[in-house]
């Protein structure tokens, strides 16, 4: 097998992997955006910061799972997370040329930290021997932060 991968029938799925990652990626983004003025409460708030990064999480597993046994899987995994965060960064520039208002700034720090944690631990977790419904913890986690600082 290239890369050294095994399958483990014991393991997360991918999918799940890339879910937990993005949760904990949700609850660092919402809590360092915090001293920074957010551009609409309406659409960047944290809840759907959190719920994007969930989304990117489960997207970023499905990427995972299609490179994990190929070589090279964590550069490739890497070079895709870099280009999703350019096109991130150039739809948060084009937010700013258009409606202005600090979109890029605010969007390119969340969305940095997002990426970034979701990088590191979506590789990690997928190897992680452990009961499906342990991925509902850190899922929950993220929720009760977004729900307590969005109320906040």
């Amino acid at each position: 097998m290239a890369g050294g991968y095994t399958y483990d029938p014991d393991a997360l799925t991918p999918e799940l992997a890339g879910l937990a990652a993005g949760s904990v990626g949700a609850i660092a983004a919402s809590l360092i955006a915090l001293p920074f003025e957010s551009p609409s409460e309406t659409i960047a708030n944290p809840v759907t910061v959190t719920l994007a990064a969930m989304v990117i999480g489960w997207l970023s597993g499905r990427l995972w799972r299609r490179l994990r046994a190929q070589r090279h899987p964590i550069r490739s995994f890497a070079l895709g997370m870099v280009g999703g965060f350019l096109l991130a960064s150039l739809a948060l520039g084009l937010a700013e040329w258009q409606v202005g208002g600090g979109w890029f700034t605010y969007g390119v720090l969340v969305t940095g930290v997002l990426f970034l944690s979701i990088l590191l631990l979506t590789p990690v977790v997928s190897r992680s021997v452990a009961a499906p419904w342990v991925i509902a913890i850190p899922v929950a986690l993220a929720l009760i932060v977004a729900a307590g600082l969005f109320a906040a």
